[in-house]
C-alpha cells in the first residue's frame, strides 16, 4: 500500500491510496487540472483511477470533482446523503454505508461516521491484507469508533486543525469560531493529541492534517502532540502541508518521502 497526499487544508484536500492493482482518490478538493497533473506525475493517467471517494460535500473536498470526471470514468463512491447534495447527474456512483466494508479492487474501505457539519460525512479505514490506513481530516469530536480505527492503522492521517488560543484570539467572526470549535466542527491540537495518546503497540506513521493557516502553526501542532507522548516520541510524526509538496508513504518500507509540487512536471 502506498498513500500520497496532494494537499490538506482549507485550500483543498486530496489523497491517493494505491496498490498494485488499485488506485483510489480520496476527495478532490484541488483544481481539476492540478489533480490531473499530480496523478500523472505518480503514474496514474487519464481513466486509470479505480474510484474516487468523497468523504463529504464541502468545497475544499469536491472543488475539482466535476472537472476531473472529464478525464476519469471511474465511479464516485460516497454516502447517500453526500450524493444527494453533490447531484452528479450521469456520473457512475457507488453508495457506501457506515461501518460496512466495501471492496474496490484489492483495497477494502470501511466508512466510519464522524461528527462534522455536513450531510453524511465519514472518515475511512483503508485496508489490504498487509497494511491499514486511517484517514480522518474533518471532525469535531473523536468518537470511540474513530479511536478504534486509529488503533488498527499503520498510517494515521488525523486532523489537527487549530490551536484553541489562536482561534479565540484570531480574526475570525464569533459565529465561525463557534462553528470550528463545536463538537461538529474541527479538531484542535489538544483533541488530536489526546486521541493519539491512546495508541499502543508498535510505532506508527502519523500525519497531522488540515491545519488552519490562520489559527495554527505546524511547530505548535507537533509540539502539542509530542508532549502527550513524551520524549522520545515512539512514532514517526509530521505535518501535512496545505499544498506545494507531495507526501508519499510506502508500507513496504514504513517510510515516506517528500517531493515538491513544482518538481512534479
Amino acid at each position: 500500500m502506498e498513500v500520497f497526499c496532494f494537499g490538506s487544508g482549507s485550500e483543498g484536500n486530496a489523497f491517493l491510496v494505491r496498490t498494485q492493482r488499485t488506485s483510489i482518490l480520496i476527495d478532490a478538493g484541488l483544481a481539476a487540472t492540478t489533480l490531473r497533473r499530480l496523478l500523472r506525475s505518480i503514474g496514474v493517467g487519464d481513466h486509470e483511477l479505480t474510484a474516487i471517494v468523497v468523504t463529504h460535500e464541502h468545497h475544499d473536498h469536491v472543488r475539482g470533482l466535476a472537472g476531473l470526471l472529464r478525464w476519469q470514468s471511474c465511479p464516485v463512491v460516497t454516502t447517500a446523503g453526500t450524493d444527494a447534495v453533490l447531484r452528479l447527474g450521469s456520473a457512475r456512483r457507488l453508495t457506501v454505508r457506515y461501518q460496512h466494508w466495501l471492496e474496490i479492487g484489492d483495497l477494502a474501505l470501511y466508512p466510519v461516521p464522524v461528527p462534522h457539519d455536513a450531510r453524511e460525512p465519514f472518515g475511512l479505514r483503508l485496508a489490504t491484507c498487509h497494511a491499514e490506513t486511517a484517514l480522518f481530516t474533518d471532525l469535531g469530536t473523536v468518537t470511540d469508533e474513530v479511536l478504534a480505527a486509529l488503533s488498527r492503522a499503520n498510517l494515521i492521517v488525523l486532523e489537527a486543525n487549530h490551536d484553541r488560543d489562536l482561534l479565540w484570539r484570531g480574526p475570525y467572526p464569533k459565529w465561525l469560531k463557534r462553528r470550528i470549535a463545536s463538537p461538529a466542527g474541527h479538531l484542535s491540537n489538544d483533541q488530536a493529541a489526546y486521541a493519539l495518546a491512546h495508541l499502543s503497540g508498535s510505532p506508527r506513521t502519523i500525519w497531522l492534517a488540515h491545519l488552519s493557516q490562520q489559527n495554527n502553526d505546524p511547530r505548535l501542532a507537533l509540539a502539542t502532540v509530542r508532549a502527550r507522548f513524551g520524549s522520545p516520541c515512539p512514532h514517526q510524526l509530521d505535518v501535512l502541508p496545505q499544498a506545494g509538496m507531495v507526501y508519499r508513504w510506502n508500507f513496504a518500507s514504513s517510510q515516506y518521502r517528500l517531493t515538491r509540487d513544482s518538481d512534479q512536471g
